[in-house]
């Protein structure tokens, strides 16, 4: 079975530093340079925006060896960032993102209904030569259930990323991010983007690792993984509201953080059908799913409660966004 504290900050971390570092044609790929040409402007500046929701559907879901029933998830992610190209090679990022996952539960599951987010984006991209990008990003913002939001939903994690350019069909990349609240605070993940014949693309870029076939200028068909993954604080009252309150032998949530992932895989495509907005596509099977409670401390050690479903024992799911550049 898959380790179920899986490193889901990393996977936030790669998207985040990638997203515009790509030397695709077709612009699917989550990898090219947003370090573009100058326009005829004082102060070029780009925009990009990503609307995307998706659905999964209920799958056995334990705590330990215990069955709790099926859990289903409906995620939603929008975000939007403008980028000022102070001069050749530097552009600053300011943008805002928001992410939803709303559950359905069991009556008598200890889980959080809702984990969801709302922050900024504070960040720059800087070519260093012609060869390497780097991304570096703060993402402040509150991560929580959005129950009685307090000054403890409050995150700010940091990416850093990098793309050496080897040639125009090989990129290396690396990122790391820090997230202090995390079961993993700090984490780190290389990759690779590889064209590796006219039409064939392998992108092994998490959190969305792909093989792209590209029909034409327009379309491109995938098979790959997909990783929804993110930290979040629960209420002061979660535990005592779910039954694990102070005094509970088999520990306390209240005021925990919960890291939650759910790993998909599956086909899609991607039609561009402007020059600037692309419209995807995607379903398959989710194998795991997980929910990691444990306290808000930095070396929590083993006080953390795990909830999973096991690897056959999944859901279908079904995926559909609109991303454009300008």
């Amino acid at each position: 079975m898959m380790k179920s504290n899986l490193p889901s900050t990393l996977l936030i971390a790669a998207l985040c530093s990638f997203s515009a570092l790509s030397v695709r044609a077709d612009g699917k790929d989550d990898l090219a340079p947003t370090v573009a040409p100058a326009e005829q402007s004082d102060v070029p500046i780009s925009q990009e925006f990503t609307m995307e929701g998706s659905t999964t559907g209920y799958s056995k879901t334990k705590q330990g060896s215990a069955q709790l029933g099926g859990v289903s998830n409906t995620n939603t992610h929008v975000d939007y960032v403008i980028s000022p190209q102070v001069k050749d090679g530097f552009l600053l990022r300011f943008g805002v993102d928001g992410e939803r996952n709303s559950f359905g539960l069991p009556a008598s599951a200890p889980l959080p209904n809702t984990l969801q987010s709302v922050n900024a984006i504070i960040g720059a991209d800087l070519a260093l030569g012609d060869k390497i990008i780097i991304r570096a990003e703060l993402h402040p913002g509150i991560y929580s259930d959005f129950v009685n939001v307090t000054g403890s939903d409050f995150d700010m994690p940091a990416q850093i990323g990098g793309t050496y350019l080897y040639s125009k069909d090989f990129q290396i990349i690396l990122g790391v991010q820090i997230d202090l609240k995390s079961d993993y605070p700090v984490i780190g993940l290389p990759g690779f983007r590889w064209q590796f014949a006219d039409k064939w693309v392998l992108s092994a870029i998490p959190p969305k690792p792909q093989l792209q076939y590209q029909v034409n200028n327009s379309l491109t068909l995938y098979t790959g993984a997909e990783i929804l993954a993110g930290t979040y604080h629960l209420n002061n009252n979660f535990g005592t509201n779910h039954g694990h309150g102070p005094g509970n032998n088999a520990g306390q949530f209240n005021g925990n953080i919960c890291d939650f992932t759910e790993i998909r895989v599956g086909t899609g495509l991607t039609w561009k059908f402007t020059p600037n907005l692309s419209l995807d596509l995607s379903g398959g099977y989710m194998p795991y799913r997980d929910f990691e409670i444990h306290p808000d401390e930095i070396g929590y050690d083993n006080h953390d409660t795990g909830f999973h479903n096991s690897i056959g024992e999944g859901a279908p799911y079904a995926e559909a966004g609109i991303s454009g550049s300008f």
